[in-house]
């Protein structure tokens, strides 16, 4: 005869707990977390790639090094008080609003898609790297290890991706130091063409520039050359509406409904004001997709 079953005391019992679904905060072991609340994480946001944290360093050692050079060799010396006083804040002013873009772009969230998959997407609409959710014109990149939204490619110069949350403060970094270099070589080159067409300078002269000089314009040449072609290929794909992976793939989508106009007020944001220059404003208040939502 079998023995008959122990009863299970009520108290022992485990009801299912019904309750609203709550969002999961993904984190991930080189990225900070992802607020569903408020898009972009406020905390910092940074990438451990040795390689971007060594070429980030070196921006702002150039940084600094030129303008201590440039305040030494051109600023000090000079006897117009007033010529030095106007370039010399001018110029440091570019650079430090150069810095503070640089440092935004870096420590910004470029709109990394939390891990997992949202609730009703397709079972095909998942990225293979880190099975997570990939909304259209969403790429995967290596080295941060994340889905980006409207990547446009990552950057080793700020050790971030460049994508939908970020895009804005890596134009302005491309903006000031480019303006800060054009800055430089005009002070730089202006004075030495005024001799040249006074006959002071030619080939038979013995005086030659100092090196820090020369280095000071070797810098400050390289530096627009690069930043002046970035600036232009951002603002090239924001008013196309076409990131440069899309253009390399050559990805077909759905045609824009909006004008270059309309592109430049999704980046920058809506109100067309003096924040648009400004590295410390965000350019719009944070936005919710409907695939920041995970349970």
């Amino acid at each position: 005869m079998a023995p008959a079953p122990v009863p299970v005391p009520h108290t022992l019992e485990r009801k299912p707990q019904l309750g609203p679904l709550r969002a999961l905060q993904p984190m991930h072991p080189r990225l900070g977390p992802w607020c569903p609340r408020l898009g972009p994480s406020r905390r910092p946001w940074f990438v451990c790639d040795i390689l971007g944290i060594v070429f980030a360093v070196s921006t702002w050692v150039l940084t600094f090094g030129t303008a201590w050079v440039t305040t030494r060799e051109l600023f000090l010396p000079a006897r117009d008080l007033a010529y030095s006083l106007a370039n010399g804040l001018l110029l440091h002013l570019q650079a430090a609003l150069g810095l503070a873009a640089h440092a935004r772009a870096m420590l910004t969230d470029p709109g990394a898609v939390p891990l997992g998959r949202a609730p009703g997407s397709a079972p095909d609409a998942r990225c293979l790297w880190c099975c997570s959710a990939k909304p259209p014109r969403a790429h995967h990149c290596c080295v941060c290890g994340r889905c980006v939204r409207k990547m446009d490619h990552h950057c080793t110069w700020v050790n971030n991706c460049v994508g939908e949350d970020n895009q804005k403060y890596f134009v302005l970094f491309t903006l000031y130091m480019g303006l800060a270099s054009l800055h430089l070589l005009l002070l730089l080159g202006v004075p030495v063409l005024r001799s040249h067409a006074r006959g002071e300078w030619d080939r038979h002269s013995t005086v030659s520039p100092r090196r820090s000089l020369m280095y000071l314009f070797l810098v400050a040449l390289i530096a627009f050359l690069l930043n002046s072609t970035m600036f232009a290929m951002q603002m090239y794909s924001i008013c196309t509406d076409r990131t440069l992976i899309e253009r390399l793939q050559r990805d077909r989508w759905l045609p824009r409904k909006g004008s270059p106009w309309s592109s430049l007020k999704a980046v920058f944001g809506h109100r067309v004001s003096l924040a648009w220059l400004s590295p410390f404003a965000s350019p719009e208040p944070p936005r919710v997709h409907e695939h920041h939502w995970m349970v």
